[in-house]
């Protein structure tokens, strides 16, 4: 199963997001569980990148060769960022959960087996 991880403050600002795991729906390259939550995670990224001009801010590791599980983590970083950046760094992120709640939503109601779990985390710090 995919776990997605998603950090929050108190206030529900978004801290980072993290996906590790294969779901499990089909094999490798053929998974569409799999495929979508790429497709979330990579546009997340590219976002961030050219809308909010942010550089070094997530890590992934992929599963080529069966033997490690695939896992990102974008964290944004809570410094240095302008009111515009961090404004627009926040819908994206926000909607990219929406797209991940929408998405574990689906599955749950389509194949009646969880294959992605969504959690939201808490963070005071």
């Amino acid at each position: 199963m995919m776990i997605v991880e998603i950090h929050k403050s108190p206030s529900g600002e978004i801290l980072s997001l993290m996906a590790a795991d294969h779901a499990g729906f089909a094999d490798e390259g053929e998974d569409i569980i799999c495929a979508a939550a790429s497709t979330l995670v990579y546009t997340a990224i590219a976002s961030l990148e050219k809308l909010c001009g942010l550089e070094d801010f997530y890590r992934i590791t992929e599963d080529h060769d069966g033997d490690t599980v695939p896992f990102t983590e974008i964290i944004l970083p809570d410094k240095n960022l302008t009111e515009e950046q961090h404004s627009t760094s926040q819908i994206i992120m926000k909607t990219i959960e929406t797209g991940f709640i929408q998405l574990q939503e689906s599955t749950d109601e389509d194949y009646d087996q969880s294959f992605i779990q969504i959690r939201e985390i808490i963070d005071d710090k």
